[in-house]
């Protein structure tokens, strides 16, 4: 009997060509599938929807973009007729942008999957009708929605009214071999300051100058460090505000990092620090874990979903200062607790976050929209 064919994917995704100067989560999600067991196990034809710079340009040269993305989305489609397409989903005006595009797939009669990976959507849709409106609207060209987490499933299902049986759970799959093998090797550190570590966007909603001002309460009492790992619209305040708080050897700002010079980070850091406002989950989070080291968060999105606090991590509350520098206090002086912490979570990473439990789920929910 002979083998049936792999299905074929247009994925639109974060794909940069090497030394693109663009970092983030989707790219690394990204990077992970086209490492894994993925493109043998479906016909993939990659679309890249990166933007062209960090931080992002104005919006009307975003919305140009998108439309130029939207027609080479079109000219791909109709020469190579893809039998699904995965839309990685970001947020604003690529709700709009890939809206469009599932809509058109569903005009077409082939099945779109939207893959949303951010959950700052989830609160304004919550709270505006007219987000709401929209939201759901573009989201309705999709035959199936894949969610990060329980958390985005609810919100499909109750806020976007899509059915249960068109959602699929497909948790993030950045826990890496390689992070994972840092992590098994990982001696906990008794001796010198504790190296808490942030990754991700500077940017206000991230919660970094709640981290900073919590910073310059704990340098009376606790030794530390941090590593600022990122840039973004805040770098500049940010900067001067460490500068002004005499945090100039406490708080070091290391810009965007490789992939190598992250994992160097990451096995040389104790604690990851993400105050954010909202999030969906967490790649960042997810990678740190991996990589063994105690995780310091905020109780937002799907972050409840994998971390308990007290007990795998500690949960804080955005745009609180207080909560987070008791948090900050409690694991820089307790030792024992920190290792707990990251033993704990390690678990977490090694056995829910790696990248072929995940290929398999998307594998399989492809299968389905085809086969439907």
């Amino acid at each position: 009997m002979p083998a049936v064919a792999a299905p074929r994917v247009l994925f639109v995704g974060a794909f940069p060509p090497p030394g693109h100067p663009v970092f983030g989560g989707i790219v690394s999600s990204c990077r992970a599938l086209l490492n894994s067991s993925l493109p043998r196990r479906l016909q993939l034809d990659l679309l890249d929807s990166t933007q062209i710079s960090n931080p992002p340009p104005p919006l009307f040269v975003r919305l140009v973009l998108a439309a130029v993305r939207c027609v080479r989305f079109v000219k791909r489609f109709e020469r190579r007729r893809p039998e699904a397409v995965i839309l990685f989903v970001s947020l604003g005006a690529s709700i709009l942008e890939k809206g469009a595009m599932a809509w058109y797939a569903r005009l077409r009669g082939v099945p779109a999957m939207l893959f949303p990976r951010g959950g700052a959507i989830m609160e304004p849709c919550r709270k505006s009708v007219w987000t709401r409106l929209w939201v759901r609207s573009a989201f309705h060209g999709a035959r199936v929605i894949l969610c990060q987490s329980e958390t985005w499933q609810s919100f499909a299902v109750e806020v976007l009214d899509f059915p249960p049986q068109r959602t699929v759970v497909i948790r993030n799959w950045t826990a890496s071999p390689a992070l994972l093998a840092i992590g098994s090797r990982r001696v906990p550190r008794s001796e010198g300051p504790v190296r808490l570590l942030f990754v991700g966007w500077m940017e206000r909603d991230k919660g970094v100058f709640e981290l900073l001002e919590a910073c310059r309460r704990l340098q009376g009492d606790c030794r530390f460090t941090l590593d600022m790992a990122g840039e973004g619209r805040a770098s500049g305040e940010f900067r001067e505000l460490r500068d002004r708080y005499a945090l100039c050897d406490a708080v070091r700002l290391r810009g965007w990092l490789g992939e190598s010079a992250l994992q160097s980070l990451l096995s040389e850091c104790d604690v990851l620090v993400l105050p954010s406002w909202a999030e969906g989950l967490p790649n960042a989070m997810i990678e740190a874990m991996a990589a063994g080291l105690a995780v310091v968060v905020s109780a937002v999105g799907a972050v409840p979903d994998v971390i308990t606090d007290g007990r795998s991590g500690l949960l804080v509350t955005p745009r609180d200062v207080d909560s987070l520098y008791r948090a900050l206090s409690r694991i820089i002086k307790d030792i024992q607790l920190r290792q707990t912490l990251a033993a704990e979570a390690y678990k977490i990473a090694a056995r829910d976050f790696g990248v072929e439990t995940a290929v398999d789920l998307l594998v399989a929910a492809v299968q389905r929209a085809v086969e439907d």
